[in-house]
């Protein structure tokens, strides 16, 4: 494990407010591989610790950036606003987040069995505002975004910075820059149908890296991040206002975009592979396609960002003795 420097810190810090504001991003800079080693997490805060202790501001953030997972700050922030915590036994809607370098699913199981047959590190119980709430969590780190559109494009082979790829348009040539490296990516001929192509190499990507959720498709969500701005894209909701979004509609779209020759001149060039990888990530996680999500940036004139429900969070470790 790599020694950390005090501007190992600060450029850690930069770092994951650049790819998401998140503990998982975070994560992936201090060194660890895997969001689910909680020990390599606590031996690099050690480590910081020990190397700044004159920072104590930088190394508190840091602490506390990792002490509570991003997807249960969010599923507290919706609740809260949505009213799903104002009193004990109301009902609670599910959070989906849709980062650059992870993506999270969050929702409170109304089946003993969900609790059961799920992975221990995945149910966590925690007090919120006098009552116990317990929840389904799951975070998938390389699987955001910006991280599964470098997977899906092959990745750099060897020190080759360009990447091809039948889930660009045939024609398109161009730049795209990820985690300061800039790639030159062209798009390919599918040889066949490119939305059929694009969802093979996107399945592949995919394949045992996630899990069926238990109820997902039984639980009202709403959905954040690139899958609201990839919903304006379509238009398919009003920037400011949101709406709601089948993962049909995503489904559709993507067989829409992938299969026109020629994208309009404002169009995206990654918005087949964007759409494709969406789609069946949202079934893979165990949504239907008929399942409607909401998506919202703010609800009540209120932003529904995290950082409100690690901020309760926070209030409640100080109630603690």
């Amino acid at each position: 494990m790599r020694t950390l420097s005090h501007w190992d810190v600060i450029a850690c810090m930069n770092y994951f407010k650049r790819i998401g504001l998140n503990s998982d991003g975070l994560r992936v800079c201090i060194g660890q591989t895997e969001p689910t080693e909680p020990k390599r997490v606590k031996l690099n805060l050690q480590q910081i610790t020990k190397q700044n202790h004159r920072r104590t501001a930088q190394v508190l953030v840091l602490k506390r950036f990792l002490s509570f997972p991003p997807g249960i700050s969010a599923w507290i922030t919706i609740n809260f606003l949505t009213g799903g915590l104002h009193s004990h036994g109301s009902t609670t809607v599910g959070m989906l987040d849709l980062g650059g370098g992870s993506t999270q699913i969050t929702f409170s199981p109304r089946d003993e069995k969900t609790i059961q047959d799920s992975p221990v590190d995945s149910i966590r119980s925690f007090q919120m505002f006098s009552n116990t709430h317990t929840v389904y969590t799951h975070s998938y780190l390389g699987l955001g975004l910006m991280s599964a559109r470098l997977a899906i494009l092959g990745g750099p082979i060897g020190s080759s910075t360009e990447l091809l790829s039948t889930c660009l348009p045939a024609e398109f040539s161009g730049t795209w820059e990820h985690a300061d490296i800039i790639y030159t990516v062209k798009g390919q001929e599918a040889g066949g149908p490119a939305y059929e192509a694009c969802r093979s190499i996107v399945e592949k990507v995919l394949f045992r890296k996630v899990m069926k959720a238990s109820e997902a498709a039984d639980v009202d969500f709403y959905a954040f991040s690139y899958y609201y701005d990839r919903a304006v894209d379509l238009g398919v909701i009003d920037e400011k206002r949101g709406g709601t979004i089948r993962v049909s509609d995503y489904v559709q779209a993507a067989q829409t975009v992938c299969s026109r020759v020629i994208r309009g001149p404002l169009q995206s060039p990654f918005l087949c592979l964007d759409l494709v990888y969406i789609s069946v990530l949202l079934q893979e996680l165990g949504l239907p396609p008929h399942k409607q999500l909401k998506l919202a940036r703010t609800i009540n004139q209120v932003e529904t960002s995290w950082a409100l429900g690690a901020t309760f969070h926070y209030m409640e470790t100080l109630k603690r003795p």
